[in-house]
């Protein structure tokens, strides 16, 4: 294990910028023909994989993807018109909303992955066998690091 040093922090610094800047922008040339933004798609996930009994708040929403809550209410609206979720009031605050994925939420989110799987396999088929899995363990330990530790 090499010996963190200011020069390497800014190397993966620069990089990690770089590496997210392309694959956002990827992401969005292939989930346009479905309708949705990166940032849409992120909010879906996340309905959709909750799964949290009586729906989640907007709030929440907003917070757990990063995202303001008027873009997360305006992101419900579009995706209660493609039926992908269900609105409801809270039972105990009148302000609030709770939203619930439906069936179809998952059915587009398989259709988007099965759509989104070959340009995913040439992007990670790119890194050799071996690395892609310490890649995919290092990712997850730095999502979950950055989760735990937001600003």
């Amino acid at each position: 294990m090499s010996a963190l040093t200011g020069p390497l922090i800014a190397e993966c610094s620069t990089w990690l910028s770089i590496v997210s800047k392309l694959f956002n922008t990827r992401m969005g040339v292939l989930l346009a023909p479905h309708d949705l933004t990166p940032s849409q798609f992120s909010i879906l996930h996340h309905v959709t994989r909750q799964r949290i009994t009586g729906g989640c708040s907007i709030s929440q929403i907003a917070a757990a993807v990063e995202v303001e809550q008027p873009a997360v209410t305006k992101t419900m609206a579009k995706f209660q018109n493609m039926g992908l979720v269900r609105v409801e009031p809270h039972p105990s605050d009148n302000r609030s909303k709770l939203v619930s994925a439906t069936p179809e939420a998952d059915r587009l989110l398989g259709t988007i992955y099965q759509d989104m799987g070959p340009d995913l396999f040439k992007v990670f088929g790119s890194l050799n066998g071996s690395d892609i899995e310490a890649f995919a363990g290092n990712l997850k330990a730095l999502a979950q690091w950055l989760d735990e530790n937001r600003l």
